[in-house]
């Protein structure tokens, strides 16, 4: 299946799973028509400059339209949803959480009617344990694993939301730090000065992952994994997290 293919509709990849890409314009549209019924009247308000302007600029609302999206199958708003679950691959963590707020900054912003009612079934719903749940990915580095601890406890603070781990691009060395030091040592020209990057490279990240096993109690990791089709991957990465 090509990336070309995917759009608002979902649709099989053969890997078990069905794909779509939904964004705040697609997915206003549909709730919108679904409401209205009639796509010409919908033409009227919602594509014309002046309106186009406005929800582009429209605080939140790019997100709370996803979001609703994301949330009606269980809101039972809207078109039907016909799965069980559903996996949304979110933006870096300071746009995931804004989204997450978004919600509940729009029913404080509008107080009655229909957005308002939305917005707080929306908040109330992330903020529920048994339907919600975070799968944090950070690459093992100083930075992301700070962003990861940080949006972690934010969105423990804020809305309760159980979380996991997953250390991505892990380092599969068949050696030990300190063989790969030895031949770091051994005066190997170009071998010797590779081992020690990757003993370095190795010393960090495993000063990383122990930071973040320290910090949270469910930590899973991935390998970085070497020319494979992106199906490959996913398969391999599945198996992998199968021993864990």
């Amino acid at each position: 299946m090509s990336l070309k293919e995917v759009d608002h509709h979902p649709r099989p990849t053969g890997l078990g799973f069905d794909l779509a890409l939904w964004s705040g314009e697609s997915c206003l549209r549909e709730y919108v028509l679904h409401l209205l019924k009639l796509e010409r009247i919908y033409k009227i308000f919602f594509e014309n400059k002046v309106m186009r302007a406005l929800v582009n600029v429209a605080p939140g609302l790019n997100e709370i339209a996803i979001l609703g999206k994301i949330t009606s199958g269980v809101r039972k708003v809207g078109p039907p949803i016909q799965y069980d679950s559903i996996v949304v691959d979110m933006p870096a963590t300071g746009h995931a959480l804004a989204m997450f707020r978004a919600p509940k900054g729009m029913a404080e912003a509008i107080q009655i009617g229909p957005m308002a009612q939305h917005s707080g079934e929306m908040h109330r719903l992330l903020c529920n344990r048994q339907m919600v749940s975070l799968v944090v990915v950070t690459l093992l580095e100083e930075l992301p694993v700070s962003e990861t601890e940080e949006f972690m406890s934010t969105v423990a603070a804020e809305f309760g939301m159980p979380a996991e781990v997953v250390a991505n691009r892990r380092l599969d060395i068949p050696m030990s730090e300190s063989e790969l030091r030895e031949v770091q040592g051994a005066g190997l020209g170009e071998i010797s000065s590779y081992a020690g990057g990757v003993a370095d490279s190795a010393h960090s990240q495993r000063e990383q992952l122990d930071r973040l096993i320290m910090r949270f109690d469910n930590v899973y990791r991935i390998p970085r994994y070497y020319s494979k089709s992106p199906t490959d991957m996913i398969a391999a990465a599945e198996e992998d997290l199968r021993k864990l």
